[in-house]
């Protein structure tokens, strides 16, 4: 991720990439027609399969049923690091401070990536139970838990 005199370009690794078409028009680009910049635009079935494949990818219902592997959890870290490095780009430095505000913002980013609302949800929650107490001290924070100082929704019960 570069930014420069107020521009962000984002370059997306090999697993983002194959995960995610970032051209894909919203909101409906599993649909025949589809509305891009122009004039509705039809599109062929090959490429709305591949579309819809792109889209797909991942299943997170394995979160569900307790039985997610490497795929889903880099997946789903992948999306939680576009989350960390967003902070970043807002000004933020503390890496235990930025890593908490991310957590509790992956589910924002897994939903802009075509995850639907409530597995982006679980995917958050697991995220933070299987990955924040592996991930090296200077990026952990004491003030991270429920209710804590770097709780951004302290309103709500359910944290991240």
């Amino acid at each position: 991720m570069t930014s420069r005199a107020g521009q962000v370009a984002v370059r997306c690794p090999n697993l983002l990439a194959s995960l995610v078409d970032v051209r894909r028009p919203k909101p409906d680009a599993c649909s025949s027609t589809t509305r891009v910049a122009r004039p509705i635009t039809r599109i062929s079935p090959r490429r709305r399969a591949r579309r819809c494949a792109i889209s797909t990818a991942v299943d997170f219902t394995c979160i569900e049923r307790g039985d997610c592997g490497f795929k889903q959890f880099n997946a789903g870290w992948a999306a939680h690091t576009l989350a960390h490095e967003s902070f970043h780009l807002r000004g933020f430095q503390d890496e235990g401070v930025t890593e908490c505000y991310a957590l509790q913002n992956t589910a924002f980013v897994a939903e802009r990536l075509g995850v639907p609302t409530q597995p982006a949800k679980e995917l958050q929650a697991w995220l933070f139970k299987r990955g924040y107490p592996n991930e090296p001290t200077e990026y952990q924070s004491p003030q991270c838990y429920d209710g804590g100082p770097l709780d951004l929704r302290p309103q709500q019960t359910l944290f991240p």
